[in-house]
């Protein structure tokens, strides 16, 4: 059997999404793929939640790419425009925003969107 579809972006940005349909006719068929979730964490020097998110992501195996706001001023206004607010920490995941948390606001975020390293 083969089958024919398109890719979409899932919902939540937590991967991607075929929806296919196979050539004979038959069933739909709708796969979700999980894929690696880009992550941005907007922080500043001399800020200790900062250095605990990146403690947390790192020692549990995530990968991120780390922006410091205080010394990119068009990174502090992304940051911003992303997230509504001024204050570090803020994580992008996808289309999720998490800002000015703790590590036990990071876990729960990280679980309750499936987001794993």
């Amino acid at each position: 059997m083969y089958f024919y579809g398109r890719t979409e972006s899932s919902p939540r940005g937590l991967g991607k999404v075929i929806l296919a349909r196979s050539i004979d006719g038959g069933a739909r068929a709708v796969l979700f793929l999980r894929m690696a979730i880009d992550l941005k964490l907007y922080s500043r020097a001399l800020c200790s939640w900062c250095e605990d998110a990146k403690d947390y992501l790192l020692g549990r195996g995530y990968q991120f790419t780390e922006i410091d706001v205080g010394r990119d001023r068009a990174a502090y206004e992304e940051m911003r425009e992303l997230s509504d607010q001024t204050c570090v920490p803020t994580l992008i995941a996808g289309d999720e925003v998490l800002a000015n948390f703790d590590t036990d606001q990071l876990e729960k975020f990280l679980r309750e969107h499936q987001i794993e390293p």
